[in-house]
């Protein structure tokens, strides 16, 4: 065997750089810290695959349980402190934003331990919408977690409490990927702006509205300006019968998720959070409330309540047209409680998730 060649450590003072290279990596993620939290970024927690998980577990334990689903309007618009004030339980938050509810709803349904009572958010582009995959790999992660992730989100989470730059949002390549230095190519298509940040997360999942979109103007109309980006997009669609047989298979796979969980006991409501502005005149031309909303509703026989229908739910800030102020959000909340609250009971529907 040939002797492998021997290189000997060059006497430097090793400890001094290791403490030098030490102070200048605080000095940098310091300086990182003060930068964003001077943009009004403060501590939240991060909305990954991880922590829906962590909520997702919390339906094993059984009992009486509600569960809400969704798009980021129902992340975002529920108050789920209010709603435990209101009924006595704080509702597990399985809200993903950007996707339909109905592959959460679907695992729901073929859950045994879950016998609540489920709050679906309705987002009519999103519920009809055929599953991209999109944060399926929170669903799967539920299901198989593996030890390493779960350490991995444990050891994550004391970090998120205290540093503003721990963000997605933050990403140092995201961040360079939005500068406007980048070189437009001729016959490459971009498409639509990546989503600023919209939400600071609780534990719970609960997801607020940064306050930058209620008090900076500048800030809300460039998130306006992305939505218009999706909401005047050119999409394929399929002919009218194909849209026809699409809605016919999905309300035939809803009706018999919901009928799932009212064999257990359990039982499913819908709610449509606000919307305004541009984004609310797309809506109404694109999806009719008579061929979506109230085709929902009535195909499954649930009990639906409609912001429309409710002065209590209108007259809420929506500074980027999508999403509820979180200063709104508890009276919004409240409001909602009761009457979804009312609505079961004039269907002499008793559900102890509402006894306080």
């Amino acid at each position: 065997m040939t002797d492998m060649p021997l290189r000997t450590m060059p006497d430097l003072p090793w400890g001094r750089t290791a403490i030098l290279m030490a102070v200048l990596m605080l000095a940098a993620l310091g300086g990182w810290e003060v930068f964003w939290r001077s943009e009004g970024f403060r501590p939240s927690y991060r909305g990954s695959d991880g922590l829906w998980a962590m909520q997702r577990h919390l339906v094993d334990r059984g009992g009486r349980a509600t569960v809400t689903v969704g798009s980021s309007r129902t992340l975002s618009d529920l108050n789920l402190e209010v709603w435990l004030g209101e009924t006595g339980l704080r509702p597990i938050q399985l809200a993903l934003e950007g996707t339909n509810p109905r592959p959460v709803i679907h695992d729901l349904a073929g859950d045994p331990d879950f016998t609540g009572l489920l709050v679906v958010g309705v987002t009519p582009v999103l519920f009809i919408a055929p599953d991209t995959g999109y944060r399926a790999a929170a669903i799967r992660r539920y299901g198989s977690e593996s030890p390493s992730q779960w350490m991995g989100q444990r050891l994550s989470m004391p970090l998120e409490r205290v540093l503003a730059f721990y963000n997605f949002d933050t990403a140092l390549f995201t961040v360079l990927k939005r500068q406007t230095w980048w070189p437009v190519r001729s016959g490459v298509e971009s498409g639509p702006r990546p989503v600023r940040k919209l939400f600071n997360y609780r534990i719970t999942r609960q997801a607020d509205l940064w306050l930058k979109l209620d008090d900076d103007p500048a800030y809300a109309a460039l998130v306006q300006d992305i939505w218009r980006d999706f909401l005047y997009a050119e999409h394929e669609v399929p002919p009218p019968e194909v849209q026809r047989e699409q809605f016919t298979q999905l309300m035939d796979d809803l009706r018999v998720d919901v009928e799932a969980i009212r064999g257990r006991g359990g039982e499913v409501v819908f709610f449509r959070a606000p919307s305004g502005g541009e984004f609310r005149d797309v809506e109404r031309d694109a999806f009719p409330r008579e061929k979506v909303w109230d085709a929902i509703v009535e195909g499954v026989d649930a009990v639906g309540v409609h912001f429309e229908d409710y002065p209590e739910l209108q007259g809420m800030s929506l500074p980027e047209w999508s999403h509820m102020s979180s200063r709104d959000s508890p009276r919004y909340t409240r409001a909602l409680v009761g009457i979804i609250r009312r609505q079961l009971a004039a269907r002499g529907i008793e559900r102890q998730e509402f006894t306080p």
